[in-house]
């Protein structure tokens, strides 16, 4: 902050005045009804898993190949 002009810096008040307008959003959003889209979904509603050959479709030959001969560990931080 210290490099900035200082007209280019907030002021206590504005710093304060945007917090309570986020605070506000976020209390807005608290008590947002999920549209009936957005719910989980029931048991019979569930669609059956893919097929190795619908996967391959949707992810291309190439990528289906890369992925499921991937002998690198992967990452435990990731």
């Amino acid at each position: 902050m210290a490099d900035l002009s200082k007209e280019q810096r907030t002021t206590a008040e504005q710093r304060e005045q945007y917090g309570r307008e986020i605070d506000a959003k976020n209390a807005a959003m608290e008590n947002v009804e999920v549209p009936l889209e957005n719910k989980a979904l029931a048991d019979h509603e569930i669609p059956p898993p893919l097929t190795e050959e619908e996967v391959r479709a949707k992810v291309g030959n190439q990528n289906y190949r890369n992925a499921a001969e991937d002998n690198a560990p992967t990452s435990i931080n990731s």
